[in-house]
């Protein structure tokens, strides 16, 4: 169990089971999810930030795969990455990266998550083109799933007229509709990572 006091945070493995009848593709571990130590000594993560990546990563790569006959994979293990951050800062280990690995750009400008790499499997010629393209189709999805709605501009988030419409019935009732259009909306908008790194198995 990781060491931590009670207001650290933890990074976790949490897994994922598919529930589509058909696929060939059952698990996925995701690794570097935030957790915290409780009371008890327990370390986990919040049910809101295990839907979270269980909507938005798991059951739509689960989804996609059965869609996809050609999809042969069975397992992935996915680590959030931060490409910005020096792997002694991370707090947890992630594979390392090299110029064989495939790298799916986002296509879709305004998402949060810039970037997946897909760990190089040792293929070559069209087994490799196969592979290549099932895992760029299966993982291209995820990128519109991450667009957090636009944040004021920092002279109108601290305009004292602004925190008072906000603070206003009108301004509570505005943030619940948009909290019900996208409950991760807050989540969406504070990222600690920007791309993910995938192993196929």
């Amino acid at each position: 169990m990781p060491s931590s006091s009670n207001n650290e945070t933890v990074f976790l493995r949490i897994g994922f089971r598919s529930l589509e009848q058909d696929g060939s593709l059952t698990t996925i571990e995701l690794f570097g999810v935030p957790g915290k130590t409780s009371s008890t000594g327990q370390v986990d993560s919040s049910e809101q930030i295990k839907r979270f990546f269980d909507d938005l990563i798991a059951r739509v790569i689960f989804r996609r795969a059965r869609l996809m006959p050609e999809c042969d994979f069975k397992s992935l293990q996915i680590w959030l990455y931060d490409t910005e951050t020096k792997d002694e800062q991370r707090g947890y280990q992630i594979p390392q990266l090299d110029q064989n690995d495939l790298v799916v750009d986002s296509n879709v400008r305004s998402s949060k998550l810039e970037a997946i790499y897909v760990l190089d499997n040792q293929l070559t010629g069209i087994e490799y083109e196969r592979w290549e393209k099932i895992a760029t189709e299966l993982f291209t999805p995820l990128f519109s799933k991450f667009i957090a709605p636009p944040e004021l501009p920092s002279e109108l988030a601290n305009n004292p007229f602004v925190k008072l419409m906000e603070a206003s019935p009108i301004g509570k009732a505005l943030e619940m509709v948009n909290s019900t259009l996208d409950p991760y909306s807050d989540m969406k908008q504070n990222l600690f990572y920007n791309a993910l790194i995938i192993q196929i198995d």
